[in-house]
């Protein structure tokens, strides 16, 4: 069986991965990635937010993704019946970023990963991890690839990057339900017919209200195409008759304001659901490994804050890492965990306020004054760690007051 020896390996080739490999070797230090797909290979996720230019700035990816020409987006657009909100990230609290992109995850993921292999960080695609031993000083994990041939790899670290495939937390048992609710999502993709023009509302992500607990993305790319995603009750999701295209065709008739935003445009991907796809996770990190992305909690796409997270926690891990590697103390529970835990309650908040109604009738009120929209809209550009924000350092209670105060106007 062969054997290799590297310092920290890598499970995953998506955001969380190739932004931890990068940052690492610009340390110095040998990094090897396993990824059980092929890339390009297709993935939802596709509205960056403004919070995580800075960390692909700083990994040296900027360079590369700017030249895809992909679609910027300044910032989220939020419509139910007559009603229409749009926060505009150069509007935002925070100082930061005020753009990002759109962009088709397979597209995407596949340059960060040419770009990290150019770096240094060699990809072995088509190869699965079967085993793990963590519980030696260095950590044996043993691969397999599609020909069967087996490889056992020596790491002084592994990252589980591996998003809903979960490799190290299935292999030692650190799933748990997830708090946040069942919930589903229907998806799929248009393009434009001959001779159509593409919309005005290109540079925005647009989120429909449906019905109560249903809501509706339509993601605009630079080529013309848009991803159009339905996502809530389960119940009702599951409620049209027939396969997943007949019911997801079923839905967008319904839908006054997405067809009207789709006129003219065909399907261009067949519908595809994932169920139950918020995860929970008993901890982040243990002896010579950590989990980042999603392979550590994901909790809705409401926000667009998936790639988000991934990308922050891959920047944040591969610093401990490298401090933990120079022989230096590696504070995982307070600089990794409990930053990212905060991060996700925060945006949690958001997500239930969402769903229960709180954060619709603050988004649809027609009285907000301008410093509360603007650091609204700096949550929604992934600024959940500002602790200058009220909507960061007091989120529940901020959310319940002004909710209430909108609900009810004679009790301000």
């Amino acid at each position: 069986m062969a054997k290799e020896n590297v310092d920290v390996l890598i499970i995953g080739a998506g955001p969380a991965g190739t932004m931890t490999a990068a940052k690492l070797i610009q340390a110095g230090l040998t990094v090897k990635i396993v990824e059980r797909s092929h890339f390009p290979r297709y993935v939802i996720g596709e509205s960056l937010l403004p919070q995580s230019m800075q960390h692909l700035e700083d990994a040296g990816f900027m360079d590369a993704l700017v030249a895809r020409n992909y679609q910027k987006k300044i910032g989220a657009n939020f419509k139910q019946d007559d009603f229409q909100e749009f926060f505009d990230f150069s509007k935002n609290y925070t100082d930061g970023w005020t753009w990002t992109w759109q962009v088709p995850r397979d597209d995407f993921d596949n340059v960060l990963a040419e770009e990290v292999q150019k770096m240094g960080a060699p990809i072995e695609f088509g190869t699965s991890v079967v085993d793990a031993n963590m519980d030696l000083e260095e950590p044996i994990i043993k691969v397999v690839n599609e020909a069967g041939d087996v490889q056992e790899i020596q790491a002084k670290f592994v990252v589980d990057s591996s998003g809903y495939g979960r490799v190290l937390a299935n292999l030692l048992d650190l799933n748990e339900p997830s708090s946040a609710p069942t919930r589903a999502t229907l998806f799929a993709q248009f393009k434009p017919a001959d001779g159509i023009e593409t919309g005005a509302e290109n540079n925005k992500v647009t989120i429909l209200v449906h019905e109560e607990d249903v809501w509706v993305w339509l993601i605009p790319f630079s080529d013309g195409r848009v991803s159009v995603g339905f996502v809530g009750n389960p119940e009702y999701l599951e409620s049209a008759q027939g396969d997943a295209k007949a019911r997801f065709l079923t839905y967008l008739a319904r839908d006054q304001h997405a067809s009207a935003m789709l006129d003219g445009m065909a399907l261009c991907m067949e519908p595809k659901e994932i169920k139950g796809y918020s995860k929970g996770i008993k901890q982040l990190f243990g002896k010579n490994f950590v989990l980042t992305g999603n392979a550590s909690e994901f909790i809705d796409p409401v926000f667009s804050a998936g790639v988000m997270f991934a990308i922050e926690s891959g920047a944040r891990a591969a610093d401990l890492i490298v401090t933990q590697l120079n022989g230096e103390e590696a504070d995982w529970q307070q600089d990794y965990e409990a930053h990212m835990l905060k991060g996700i309650a925060v945006m949690r908040t958001y997500i239930e306020g969402w769903y229960d109604g709180r954060l619709r009738r603050l988004f649809f009120s027609d009285n907000k004054p301008e410093k509360i929209k603007s650091q609204i809209t700096s949550v929604l550009a992934g600024y959940v760690w500002d602790e200058t924000n009220p909507f960061v350092n007091r989120s529940e209670k901020t959310l319940n007051l002004l909710s209430e105060l909108h609900n009810n106007p004679e009790m301000a």
